[in-house]
């Protein structure tokens, strides 16, 4: 009897991550079904406890409907890897203490994953797994080695080429020399993948005359299949407002206190941290009453607003933050994806979302001209699978 395969996921902090790597991996088990191949079960690193699962539940409940055992959560590993995770405060003194302790926590996880790992559907069935019976690795930025191959890297970009750009950047509050530090820390990792694949619009989607950094890099339209579907209840009440996006990482709630005040009725997806926001799905952003999507941008919420045409306006650089933030504003504000919010009116944030929307129109259109979709999960899926079977 043949055991059964299983792709394993690995990610950087934050929820948009957990969420790209298993649309893909679940777009990839599509695909093995539709090439008459068995579907893999899929292990989640648990790391954010009830908050993953209820995210999870909400972007994967046809999919945990359909398929109940092949979406699996592992704790351990989970716990594990948060050890790793930036927090959403000092991005310094964070790295700092990262390249202290990465080494003792990526010989911890490989250990782990060489023995029995643990994991559990989420009705809670438990079920052990041995590492020969993992067939791939599907990640986002990754910052351990899990030691698993073949490994497929799809990402917004790389944190190496972040990191060595970011030592030249004065707006970034932090000691060069830790970014200097890390930098070959995650190329070791990068150079292990099998295919690289970096989406645009994205991190460095500006730059003109940017090289590929490996041979096995494929540029993909965005890697991401949010949903943007409203339900009838949102079709029915929802009032004309504005959206913030929390994008999973805290610390910089302080920024979201100074935007209240613009007199429309604010909603968010995670009301506990904004007090005055009405709660409410991240998929109401494509409603038309929702005119002005406000978010600290990572590329979940990027392309959320890209996708959904609903203008975005980028919360200030932190200097403090992480170094990817920062490139994305300059990128948003350079290509005409977003705009940095600096106090402007409501009124004179409206007269330019006719601008972003024909921004981004026009981008699509050129995405569409490129690659013949605007879905860069299945186009990513389908190269993975052509190199996977023929291994």
């Amino acid at each position: 009897m043949i055991n059964k395969k299983y792709i394993i996921l690995n990610f950087i902090h934050g929820n948009s991550p957990y969420l790209r790597t298993t649309e893909l991996a679940l777009a990839i088990n599509d695909l093995l079904e539709k090439r008459g191949e068995e579907r893999m079960g899929i292990i989640v690193p648990w790391v954010y406890k009830i908050r993953q699962i209820q995210i999870m539940k909400h972007n994967f409940g046809r999919f945990i409907d359909k398929y109940p055992d092949e979406i699996l959560l592992d704790k351990n590993l989970g716990a594990r890897l948060r050890s790793t995770f930036y927090d959403g405060n000092n991005y310094g003194e964070w790295l700092n203490y990262f390249l202290n302790n990465y080494k003792e926590a990526e010989e911890k996880i490989q250990n782990y994953i060489s023995g029995d790992l643990t994991v559990e559907t989420f009705s809670g069935k438990e079920v052990k797994i041995k590492k020969e019976d993992i067939a791939m690795e599907i990640n986002r930025c990754p910052q351990i080695n899990f030691g698993i191959s073949p490994s497929y890297y799809a990402s917004f970009g790389y944190m190496s080429e972040i990191l060595e750009r970011a030592q030249a950047e004065k707006g970034i509050d932090a000691d060069k020399e830790l970014f200097k530090k890390a930098v070959p820390i995650h190329k070791k990792i990068e150079e292990k993948q099998d295919l690289h694949f970096i989406a645009e619009p994205a991190t460095f989607f500006y730059l003109d005359n940017r090289d590929k950094k490996y041979k096995t890099e494929i540029s993909t339209p965005p890697n991401s299949s949010q949903s943007l579907s409203l339900d009838f209840f949102s079709r029915l009440f929802l009032r004309k407002g504005i959206y913030i996006t929390v994008t999973g990482v805290y610390g910089l709630n302080h920024l979201f206190e100074e935007i209240k005040d613009i007199g429309l009725k604010v909603y968010s997806h995670k009301k506990g941290l904004l007090p005055f926001a009405k709660k409410a799905p991240p998929s109401i952003i494509s409603h038309k009453n929702i005119i002005l999507h406000f978010a600290r941008v990572g590329w979940g919420s990027g392309w959320l607003s890209f996708f959904s045409e609903t203008p975005l306006i980028a919360l200030p650089f932190d200097p403090k933050d992480e170094p990817e933030v920062y490139f994305n504003n300059i990128c948003l504000e350079r290509t005409g994806l977003g705009k940095v919010y600096n106090g402007q009116s409501v009124n004179e944030l409206l007269e330019w979302s006719k601008d972003y929307k024909d921004n981004v129109r026009l981008i699509k259109k050129k995405l569409m001209d490129k690659y013949g979709t605007l879905n860069g999960v299945e186009y990513t899926a389908e190269k993975i699978i052509d190199h996977y079977l023929k291994l």
